[in-house]
C-alpha cells in the first residue's frame, strides 16, 4: 500500500478554511485543532467537571455484552470509570453495511487520535463512536450503492417506510436482510474472500434486531482489536442518563435558539453561509411516541410546546415532567445533539467531517450558555482508494488520480473524443464538403440559367447531398468510437471508481466492496494510514 497526499479543499468554505487555518478559529471554536497544546488544555478543562461515569460505564457494559464485544472494548469501557479518563468521539447514522466509506474513515481517525493522545497525555483515552440511532430519516441509511448493468445503482433494503421511527427501533427482517446481503455481495463478484465476507455479515446479522444493532455488530467486529466503543443515541437506557440535561434544554430553549441565530449572523458577516435551518421559535428537541419523531416548536401565544401540525401540545411543566419520568420520549436535533454529547461524555476531541465542522461553528455560543467549551474538532481522514487495475487504466489514459479528483476527467474525455474521432474525420469531411460545394455551385447556377423554375429542385438536391455527407460522417464517427470502445471503458471504470455519479468515492462506495476484493486485511491496512494532521487528502494505492 502506498499513500500520496494532495491538497483537496473541503466541500464547504468554512471547513476548508478551518482545516487550512484561514478561518479565525476564535470566531467559531474554543480550540485551534492544530495547536499542539489544545488537547492538554482541553484535558485540564475536563478535569474540573464531573460526569456520571458509573452510570455511563454500566450502560455501555450491558449494551456491548449483547454483541460479544472484544476484551479490548470491554477494557476500554472499564477505563471510563476512572476519573481521569476521556474519550475521542465521532458519530454517524447507522448505515446498512456501515454505509459509505467515510464512516470507516471517521472511525479510523477516532481510534488513531485516541491512541496518540493516550500516549501524549498519559491518561486513559477511549475511542467512542456515537451512533445516531435517534435519527428517523431511514431513507438515508437503508441502501448501499452497487454497479449493475454497467450503471451505479442503489441497492435498497426491501422494507416499508411508512413511519418516522428512530433507526434504533426499525426492525430487520433476517430473511429479507440475508437475501439483500447476498444480492449486494453478488454484484461485487466472487473472490477468495467472498465466503468469509458472507459468513462475517451473517454472524453480525444474527446479533441484530434493528438497523442500529446491525451497524454496531459490524463495527465492533471490524475494530475489535482496537477496543472501539459505541453508543446508541437512540437507546431508551441512554435517555435515563440524559434526563437532567433535557430539563436544562427545555428550561433554556429560547436562549439556545437565540445563541445559534446570533452566531449565524456573526458567521454571515465573515462571509460564511449557515448550514443549520433554525426558526426563531425552535425548541430544538423532538417528541417521540414510539412511531414517529415530531419536532417541537414553542408557541408564544399559547405559552406551550407543540409540533408543526399542532397534534401534540405540552405546557413547559408537562415537558419537564416528561424529561424526568419518560426521557425516552425526547430526542435531540442537530443543535442539541452536540450539547448532549458534551454533557454526557468527557470529550477530549470530536472527530468531524467537513459538514460537521461547518455547522458546529454555529453552536459556539450555545455551548457557552451551559458553561461548556466546545471540544477541539479534529478533521476526519479523507481518502480515495485506487486499486492496481485502476492504476493501469489511469496510466493508459495519461491521467493521475489527482486529475480525476480535481474534476479534470471530463476535459480529458472531451480531448480524447476530439483526438480519436472528431479531428481525423472533421478535417476530411470539411474538405469533402468544400469540394462538393465547389462542384455543385456551378451546376446550380447553370440550372437557374436554363429554367428559374428549377430553383427549388436544385436547392433540394444540394440539401440531400449535404445530409448524405453528414450521415456518412456520423456513421464513421460511431464506427471509430466502437473501435476505441476499450479506451472508453477505461474512462468509465476510472469515473465509476473515483467519482461515481460525480460524487467523491468516499460518499458512495461501501467498505465491503474492497473487503471482498482484498480481504479483511484491507481494513487493517487502512488503519495504518497516518491521521490527517495536515488536512491533506490521501490517495491510497493498493
Amino acid at each position: 500500500m502506498e499513500v500520496h497526499e494532495i491538497p483537496l479543499p473541503a466541500a464547504t468554505k468554512l471547513a476548508a478554511d478551518y482545516i487550512t487555518g484561514a478561518f479565525p478559529a476564535e470566531k467559531g471554536f474554543d480550540y485551534v485543532w492544530a495547536d499542539d497544546q489544545a488537547f492538554r488544555r482541553r484535558l485540564s478543562h475536563l478535569q474540573k467537571r464531573t460526569y456520571d461515569r458509573s452510570g455511563l460505564a454500566d450502560y455501555l457494559d450491558a449494551y456491548h455484552r449483547r454483541f460479544s464485544a472484544s476484551r479490548a472494548t470491554m477494557h476500554n469501557i472499564d477505563k471510563l470509570r476512572q476519573e481521569n479518563s476521556v474519550v475521542v468521539v465521532g458519530g454517524q447514522q447507522a448505515g446498512l453495511l456501515t454505509g459509505p466509506l467515510y464512516t470507516i474513515y471517521k472511525i479510523i481517525t477516532i481510534i488513531q487520535l485516541a491512541k496518540e493522545q493516550e500516549r501524549k497525555l498519559g491518561v486513559p483515552v477511549v475511542p467512542l463512536f456515537w451512533i445516531a440511532g435517534e435519527d428517523h430519516d431511514i431513507a438515508e441509511i437503508d441502501h448501499v450503492y452497487v454497479v449493475e448493468g454497467g450503471e451505479v445503482r442503489k441497492a435498497l433494503y426491501p422494507h416499508k417506510r411508512k413511519e418516522r421511527r428512530m433507526a434504533a427501533d426499525v426492525p430487520l427482517d433476517h430473511e429479507l436482510a440475508g437475501a439483500w446481503i447476498e444480492r449486494v455481495v453478488k454484484t461485487y463478484g466472487e473472490t477468495d474472500a467472498t465466503n468469509e465476507l458472507l459468513s462475517f455479515l451473517k454472524t453480525c446479522l444474527d446479533e441484530a434486531r434493528t438497523f442500529v444493532d446491525f451497524f454496531a455488530a459490524i463495527v465492533l467486529r471490524l475494530f475489535a482489536a482496537d477496543g472501539l466503543v459505541v453508543l446508541n443515541a437512540g437507546d431508551a437506557a441512554v435517555r435515563l442518563l440524559e434526563r437532567r440535561f433535557f430539563a436544562a434544554l427545555i428550561d433554556r430553549h429560547r436562549s439556545v435558539t437565540s445563541a445559534v441565530l446570533a452566531q449565524q449572523e456573526a458567521l454571515r458577516a465573515l462571509g460564511y453561509a449557515p448550514l443549520i435551518e433554525i426558526a426563531p421559535n425552535a425548541a430544538n428537541l423532538f417528541y417521540y411516541n414510539g412511531h414517529e419523531r415530531l419536532l417541537l416548536h414553542y408557541d408564544e401565544e399559547r405559552g406551550a410546546f407543540r409540533d408543526k401540525a399542532g397534534h401534540i401540545v405540552f405546557a413547559k411543566q408537562q415537558l419537564l415532567e416528561l424529561a424526568e419520568t419518560k426521557p425516552h420520549c425526547l430526542s435531540n436535533n442537530v443543535v442539541t445533539r452536540p450539547l448532549m454529547q458534551e454533557y454526557l461524555l468527557p470529550t477530549l476531541a470530536f472527530v468531524a467531517g467537513p459538514g460537521e465542522i461547518a455547522y458546529w461553528a454555529e453552536l459556539k455560543e450555545a455551548f457557552s450558555l451551559f458553561g461548556f467549551e466546545m471540544p477541539p474538532l479534529a478533521p476526519r481522514l479523507q481518502a480515495t482508494i485506487v486499486g492496481r487495475s485502476l492504476q493501469t487504466d489511469l496510466a493508459d489514459l495519461g491521467l493521475e488520480a489527482a486529475d480525476v479528483l480535481a474534476g479534470r476527467l471530463e476535459a480529458a474525455k472531451e480531448r480524447w473524443r476530439k483526438e480519436t474521432a472528431e479531428v481525423p474525420l472533421a478535417k476530411a469531411f470539411a474538405k469533402a464538403k468544400a469540394d462538393i460545394e465547389a462542384a455543385h455551385q456551378p451546376l446550380r447556377a447553370l440550372g437557374m440559367e436554363i429554367d428559374r423554375g428549377l430553383e427549388g429542385l436544385v436547392a433540394k438536391n444540394a440539401a440531400i447531398i449535404e445530409s448524405q455527407i453528414e450521415f456518412l460522417q456520423q456513421t464513421l464517427e460511431r464506427a471509430l468510437l466502437r473501435k476505441h470502445e476499450m479506451t472508453w471503458r477505461k474512462f468509465w471504470r476510472v469515473e465509476t471508481a473515483l467519482r461515481p455519479n460525480g460524487a467523491p468515492q468516499e460518499r458512495v462506495w461501501n467498505v465491503f466492496y474492497y473487503v471482498n476484493r482484498y480481504g479483511f486485511d484491507f481494513v487493517k491496512k487502512l488503519s495504518l494510514i497516518d491521521a490527517p494532521g495536515n488536512g491533506m487528502h490521501k490517495i491510497v494505492y493498493i
